[in-house]
Parts: C-alpha cells; structure tokens; sequence
C-alpha cells in the first residue's frame, strides 16, 4: 500500500495560523454578538449597606436597562476588599462575572498586602471608571481650629488626634499624608470601621475623622461637624467656600474615594467594549445622576484605556506613600 506523507511546508503553515486566527477572531466576535447571555453579577468586596454598596446597587439597576439582562450584586466581604477582588480575578473572563473596584480593593491593596494574589493591572481586563467624591477633613464642631493653619496650630501646643476605619484604610492613608504635607502632630487612632470613629468624633473622644460627604452629611447638616478641607485636585462643587488640602501646603495632595468596573484578564475586548459603552449610557441616566450627585458622587466617564491609566496612577501614588510612612496592616 501506497502512503503518501503530507509535509508541513512553510506556505501550508501559514494558511493553517490564518485560518486559526480567523475561527479564533470569529469565536470571540460571536460571543460578544451574543453578550451578554444570562445574568451579570457584579461582586462588591464590602458587607451590604455601606456606601459603596449603595452606590453599586443603583449603577447595577440603570446598567441592567442598557444589557437588557438582571445585574445581581454579590457580597464577598474581607481583607479590605481581596477577598472579593480575588475571587474575581479567577472567575471565567466571559464578562458576566464584574468587580465593584474601589480605591481600597485595587488602589492601596498593592501596595499593602506583600503576597496579594492578584494585580490590579493584569489580573483585570478595565471596564471604566464610574466616580469619585474627595476625602474630608472633619472635626467635631466644638473644635477650636476652623481652618487647616489653625488645626496645625493647635496640634502644636495640644494633643490632637483623628480616627480611621483601620490601618491602611484609605481614612489612615489620608491622615498620614496630610501629616507629612503639613507637618501637624497628631496621633491616628485606628477603629474596626468608619462609622465608630465618626461617633466618637462626634462624642469628643478623638478630634477628627477623614471621611466622603456621603458619610459625613448628615453631621454636617445638623451642626455637628464642621469641614476643615477638601483632599481632591480642586475645590468642590458642592463646598467651594472650603479649601483644599493643596491650596493650603502645596505639594500634590490628592485623595479621593473612586469606584469602577474590572473584569478578569482575559476577557474579550469586545465585550469589555460593550460594558463600557453600557456603563456610559448608564452614566447618562438623568435618575442615576441626580442620585449619585446627591450623595456627593462626581460621575467621571472613561474608556477602558483611559480607567487602565488611572488606576495605574493611583496604585503607585498609594504604593509610594505608603513606603514612605511606613504603613503596615498591624
């Protein structure tokens, strides 16, 4: 019997990787003509009813408008957000499994944990960013400064001191910052949450908190507390008689708290594509922006690329700060 051997020349090659490429580029087209399939779960890295739960919840319901699929929302709290971040970095990078990214989760986490088990850049294919509010500075309202130069004043001659919701949250990351940029003696008070430093700033215990004004609003509102400054790039839309931290010493002070939308690596850039551009209509929605407004939320739109570079940024901002103050989880 006759063989005859079919060589692998180069042409033969050739053809054989086009016509791979092009059934590989016809699979991953189908499925972002077809996505999204089912239900998309945004997993949130916090426990249920905080603010940055919240405020997943109303992006979740505008943005299951613009899929036309249920945006569920899943809590997987602990560690300061990794524990979710990482199950999302594992999941299948099909675009139905998202991650309700913060500035704890995937900006400060790296620069914190030694053996994290993921990256914020290349665990993660970046949907966008969905919006920020700045940092804080509050105290009580019976505090005798009113302003930054009187606050430094102060700690000068007495002991001051100011809450955080824990070592390397982003309120102590803050606090440490606006030390070193102001050279102000104060001591940090670490607490297992937000919510028990406001109380005892409120109650005398401590001086000052660092907090977003969806946190500390109704403090305000009812004559409680009183806002030193802000910690964004510019003053604020809704407090533009307060200063912020830049104006006053210089430097490149910025602190904010920020949300957005991560998929695992891997997933099809169409269908990241399809994401942003539903996150984008979603933050058009006149609904979603006067309640995001309310809560002191500046919606930001982005392209992927634009969000990728941003949390580039920001990661080593928080990585290089926190080298320099010696920030450790103990």
């Amino acid at each position: 019997m006759n063989k005859r051997v079919l060589r692998a020349t180069p042409t033969r090659r050739a053809c054989l990787a086009t016509l791979a490429t092009l059934a590989l580029a016809g699979t991953v087209s189908a499925a972002a003509a077809e996505f999204p399939a089912g239900p998309v779960t945004i997993v949130v890295p916090f426990p249920p009813g905080g603010p940055t739960d919240t405020t997943a919840r109303l992006v979740g319901r505008t943005l299951a408008k613009q899929l036309g699929q249920p945006v569920v929302i899943e809590n997987r709290a602990g560690a300061g957000g990794t524990v979710g971040s990482t199950s999302v970095a594992r999941a299948k990078p099909d675009g139905h499994t998202l991650l309700w990214a913060s500035t704890s989760s995937l900006g400060v986490a790296p620069g914190l944990y030694r053996n994290l088990a993921y990256s914020p850049m290349e665990s993660f294919a970046h949907v966008g960013l969905v919006a920020r509010s700045p940092i804080l500075l509050v105290v009580r309202h019976a505090f005798p400064a009113n302003t930054l130069q009187e606050l430094v004043a102060y700690a000068a001659k007495n002991k001051v001191s100011y809450g955080s919701a824990g070592n390397g949250s982003i309120n102590h990351l803050t606090g440490e910052w606006f030390k070193e940029v102001s050279g102000a003696n104060i001591l940090h008070v670490p607490y297992k949450g937000g919510a028990p430093a406001l109380a005892d700033m409120i109650g005398g215990q401590i001086d000052m908190t660092l907090e977003t004004i969806t946190v500390v609003r109704p403090y305000l509102e009812s004559g409680r507390a009183k806002v030193l400054a802000t910690g964004g790039a510019a003053r604020s839309a809704d407090m533009p008689q307060v200063p912020t931290v830049r104006e006053v010493f210089g430097g490149d002070f910025e602190s904010y708290s920020w949300t957005g939308l991560v998929a695992p690596a891997g997933t099809p850039a169409a269908v990241v594509q399809k994401l942003n551009a539903a996150l984008r209509a979603a933050q058009d929605d006149p609904e979603l922006m006067s309640q995001m407004k309310a809560g002191g939320q500046d919606v930001i739109k982005t392209t992927p690329e634009e969000f990728r570079n941003f949390l580039a940024s920001d990661t080593k901002r928080w990585a290089e700060l926190i080298k320099r103050t010696n920030t450790t989880l103990d």
